[in-house]
């Protein structure tokens, strides 16, 4: 009867263990969350440093209403975000403000915003994602806490 009661016992702990570690399953492949904001780590696998008084260069994405935006160091710029699966991605309509700001802002702002324009993939985990063209990867975010 003791070792009846052993075994049970193990059993038990055994299909609890299991059941907590299904409960505990990651989803595999990580979606855009609308609420999200990227700040920009590197261009062209080069770090970004930011100048003393400019704003970080950051992209959210939000594709289940097709937009993208951010700050690109100087302006605010926002476009239309299409998901094509598979990673693939299309970024279109881009629009932003004209804000005068200092010479070096608007040389990052200016080649932030012409990498982004040749995006045309990404890769997204659960703190970064990188933009790319092709299977290059031009633009590399890390996620704002």
């Amino acid at each position: 009867m003791k070792r009846l009661l052993i075994l049970f016992t193990l059993i038990s702990f055994m299909t609890i263990g299991c059941k907590s570690h299904k409960d505990n399953v990651v989803n595999a492949r990580p979606e855009f969350n609308a609420e999200e904001t990227w700040q920009l780590a590197t261009m062209r696998g080069k770090e970004v440093t930011f100048a003393e008084g400019q704003k970080k260069v950051s992209i959210q994405i939000n594709p289940e209403a097709g937009t993208f935006g951010g700050n690109s160091g100087c302006n605010r710029y926002f476009g239309t975000f299409k998901d094509l699966g598979n990673g693939k991605m299309e970024l279109s309509d881009f629009n932003g403000t004209k804000m005068a700001c200092p010479e070096a802002f608007h040389k990052m702002e200016n080649n932030y915003m012409q990498l982004l324009h040749r995006c045309d993939a990404y890769r997204l985990t659960e703190y970064s994602l990188e933009l790319l063209q092709g299977d290059k990867v031009l633009l590399s975010f890390e996620k704002v806490k």
